[in-house]
């Protein structure tokens, strides 16, 4: 797992959570209190605990609090019957709790070390001033991804050398986006803002080409990318720093806080006894 995968199920996880009826207290810990919404067999959920199980930005209402507790009782109902089964006793079931446990403990830890993170105007305009004109465009892309960096460094030799990128794509392509050899359909520059999953470090190499073009082998979390620029259109006559500015405050920030977990883990490991032994997985 690479820092960069670390930032990113934050807020999946909470979602998650929270959609699945925002969890049960019974046998889980003390409830946070304060009034009572709903009861379940004695299992109740408090107005604060529906409150830290929100994902940021979420707003309860009148209207959509019925459905909410509506689907907090079926969970509860479900978990209550789990519970009643022995299911959490199993060695496995007990094993993958506690993967979630500390999943959600390690987005939470990231949550709060890069909850200050601060860019400023002049560096946001300095981003905005060397891709302004990519801001202007929206472009049409085939690609090929690998799932290691020895196949991705050998298909771009291929392709440098001048092999079919359509037939490469589709004799190797592991896209679960695109079909392989597919082409996409024009997208805007804010297919790399990070609020939405978007990674700039893909969204930079894309808007960089030229027609024709293919750029070298780009890391992401889909795999290892070689990306085609089928068709450059440009869509607006100029962009503007204030429609870009979100996003670009976006992808600093996205950045600043890939490097400050790079630094903690960095300081992590010095301070650690760490032992890999990967021939032990054979020894089973």
């Amino acid at each position: 797992m690479t820092n960069r995968d670390l930032l990113v199920p934050a807020v999946v996880l909470a979602a998650a959570v929270f959609l699945a009826g925002c969890g049960s207290s019974q046998k889980s810990g003390p409830a946070l209190s304060g009034p009572v919404l709903v009861s379940v067999n004695g299992d109740k959920l408090t107005t604060p605990e529906l409150d830290s199980l929100s994902p940021q930005g979420f707003e309860v209402t009148r209207e959509n609090l019925p459905k909410i507790l509506d689907k907090w009782v079926s969970n509860t109902l479900m978990y209550q019957e789990a519970l009643r089964r022995g299911l959490e006793k199993e060695p496995q079931i007990q094993a993958h709790l506690k993967r979630l446990e500390r999943d959600y403990l390690v987005n939470e830890l990231l949550d709060r070390i890069t909850t200050n993170v601060k860019v400023g105007q002049d560096q946001q305009m300095q981003y905005f001033n060397q891709h302004k004109d990519e801001f202007s465009y929206e472009v049409k892309i085939a690609r090929i991804v690998l799932a290691d960096s020895l196949t991705a460094a050998q298909t771009l030799a291929e392709l440098r050398a001048g092999a079919d990128f359509t037939k490469l794509a589709k004799e190797r392509s592991q896209d679960v986006a695109l079909e392989a050899g597919a082409e996409s359909r024009y997208f805007a520059r804010n297919v790399g803002d990070p609020r939405m999953g978007g990674d700039p470090a893909v969204a930079e190499a894309i808007f960089a080409l030229s027609a024709g073009q293919i750029t070298d082998v780009v890391p992401s979390q889909e795999g290892y990318q070689i990306i085609k620029l089928v068709d450059k259109k440009k869509v607006k006559a100029d962009a503007t720093f204030a429609e870009a500015r979100d996003e670009i405050e976006a992808i600093l920030s996205y950045r600043r806080s890939l490097a400050v977990v790079d630094s903690v883990l960095t300081s992590l490991r010095e301070k650690a006894k760490i032992e890999l032994k990967p021939d032990a997985y054979f020894e089973k």
